[in-house]
């Protein structure tokens, strides 16, 4: 073994009997077979290979991993012997001629010396696989599943949500076997009250399946609002279509005594009329029969009242008396009942119970949105108490994002229709609406609320800057706009050049105090903005002293560490006031 090679490295040496093993290599260094020639290298017996040689030409010599094969130094285009072997004793060229023919030769320490006869002709061992006509059918175009959600928004059907809180029963859905008569109880009839209250106390929910509200006469069902009032005194105004009412309760009334009257009132009338004899007789006796006819009625009133407790009244539609004890009780048993669910976070049926029988519109709303049901308590706020704003806050905590735009465009509250436009990543609506309020701002000289639209929802810090040095050239709030377009820029460097530029083109006499109160805050930035600041403040004051000698002792801002200063305003001062 020798240290170096003495000939150049063209060949790579197999060891293999198998020309698929050959080819499986030749591919593993990256090469390709048009470019290299490959000899096979007999064994020492017959018809047996030990392995073959890669001749690289020159265009390939630059390969470096070739795994577990070995390097060959090539003698005078003539011999291949191993790597870091030398020949002995050294041959001239024409003796290499004389004793190679044109072939190549291998020299190997296990197998001797071999002549390379022929060179490997892949196409007769490789054949080109029978191809088959495939019909390639391409996947319709998927829906790609985004890796990060960027916003979230829920869409909202309002009539289910509706649905689900108001609930409401069918008459063929009550269920027939109750103890109590529907009809009646709905009518307001207090013996039909007591009742439900005794069955409410045993079965508390029964009262929320079949919504019966504290009015208790069938108005107030379904999408209708009822009222309700108490025996408790003088009626508010007079209605006489009770009597015809009055008749029809007394005559499907089972109790004989009654249909006695109503029949006996009536017979009265007819004998009186035809026991009269001539059209003056009748219209003497018509003072009678009318007093007659009302001493009936206020029997037959009072009779009335004393079995069922109460008093009709009203047009059709109207309401039914209910004594205030029952009411009383009938109101805190569903307030309970509203309560316990409350506790179990089942706020829907709460929310039902307020809405449907308490009739507290906005209790419900509420209750849904304590219990972060945002869409659910928007739809009641928007449909019973038509309070958008409330609406649109609770469909936004809901990620109903679309609902709340709508209701925040209808307010004209475009700032809030923008940032929601961002949380949807739709930028190029966002910026619609940003723009409209900034041009209102623009409009009402508010330059400061326009600059911080512009930095901080459309992300333009150059406009905002502008705006604010407008608002500081028009002296419309100008020193808040100059002091918040300092605070916008970053570098010292930036700050000092514009704090130069400002006080050459837009200080003018008539703000250049504003202007000195301004820098002091700058002077305490950092070390590179004191003396320019400095300077500044000494232009100013030496321009403004003599009219206002207070704007010396301002001078000690921009001096902290020169105690000296302190006593030279203050003899400044003393000299200014003797003048």
């Amino acid at each position: 073994m020798h240290s170096k090679n003495s000939f150049p490295k063209e060949g790579v040496f197999i060891k293999s009997s198998l020309i698929s093993f050959w080819l499986q290599e030749i591919q593993n260094m990256g090469l390709s077979l048009e470019h290299v020639k490959v000899f096979p290298v007999p064994g020492k017996t017959a018809n047996e290979l030990y392995g073959c040689i890669v001749f690289l030409n020159s265009g390939v010599k630059s390969v470096k991993d070739i795994g577990k094969n070995n390097f060959c130094q090539l003698v005078e285009n003539k011999l291949f012997i191993p790597e870091n072997t030398i020949v002995f004793p050294e041959l001239t060229a024409q003796e290499w001629n004389v004793l190679f023919s044109e072939k190549y030769h291998f020299m190997h320490p296990e197998i001797g010396f071999v002549e390379l006869e022929d060179e490997l002709v892949w196409s007769n061992f490789i054949t080109k696989p029978n191809l088959i006509d495939v019909e390639i059918l391409e996947p319709r175009k998927s829906v790609a599943i985004p890796k990060l959600i960027s916003s979230l928004r829920i869409e909202v059907d309002q009539e289910e949500l509706l649905k689900q809180i108001e609930n409401p029963l069918s008459e063929e859905e009550i269920t027939e076997n109750l103890p109590f008569n529907m009809k009646k109880l709905l009518s307001g009839n207090n013996k039909e009250m007591d009742k439900f209250l005794a069955y409410l106390e045993k079965n508390p929910e029964m009262a929320m399946r079949m919504a019966i509200p504290l009015d208790t006469i069938g108005t107030g069902r379904g999408a209708n609002t009822g009222s309700f009032s108490f025996n408790t005194g003088v009626r508010s105004r007079l209605n006489f279509s009770w009597i015809r009412r009055f008749f029809d309760r007394l005559s499907s009334d089972g109790n004989n005594s009654t249909g006695f009257f109503r029949y006996g009132f009536v017979l009265l009338l007819v004998v009186l009329f035809r026991s009269c004899k001539g059209a003056e007789l009748k219209a003497n006796l018509t003072p009678i029969l009318v007093f007659v006819g009302i001493v009936l009625l206020v029997v037959f009133l009072v009779t009335l009242l004393s079995k069922s407790g109460g008093s009709p009244s009203g047009a059709g539609g109207g309401s039914f008396l209910i004594d205030s004890n029952r009411f009383n009780t009938l109101q805190s048993r569903y307030e309970k009942l509203a309560v316990d669910y409350i506790v179990k976070k089942e706020y829907e049926k709460a929310a039902h119970i307020y809405l449907k029988l308490l009739k507290n519109n906005h209790k419900a709303a509420k209750v849904l949105e304590d219990g972060k049901l945002y869409r659910e308590a928007a739809v009641i706020y928007l449909k019973y108490l038509q309070d958008k704003k409330k609406a649109a806050e609770c469909y936004e905590k809901g990620h109903a994002y679309n609902e709340a735009i709508a209701l925040y465009k209808e307010m004209g509250e475009d700032e809030k229709v923008g940032d929601l436009y961002l949380i949807l990543k739709n930028k190029k609506e966002a910026d619609k609406y940003f723009t409209i309020v900034i041009d209102n701002y623009v409009k009402n000289f508010q330059y400061v609320k326009a600059s911080l639209i512009y930095k901080n929802k459309i992300g333009d810090v150059t406009e905002a800057q502008e705006l604010l040095l407008d608002g500081w050239k028009t002296n419309k709030d100008g020193g808040k706009c100059l002091n918040n377009y300092f605070a916008n820029i970053d570098s010292n460097e930036e700050l000092s050049q514009a704090i130069a530029h400002v006080y050459k083109h837009d200080v003018t006499s008539e703000n250049n105090m504003v202007f000195f109160h301004l820098l002091k805050t700058e002077f305490k930035k950092g070390r590179e903005l004191e003396e320019l600041t400095r300077n500044i403040a000494y232009e100013i004051a030496a321009e403004k002293i003599e009219e206002n000698p207070n704007v010396a002792s301002e001078l000690i801002n921009f001096n902290k560490s020169n105690k000296s200063i302190i006593k030279d305003v203050l003899k400044f001062k003393l000299r200014a006031k003797k003048k």
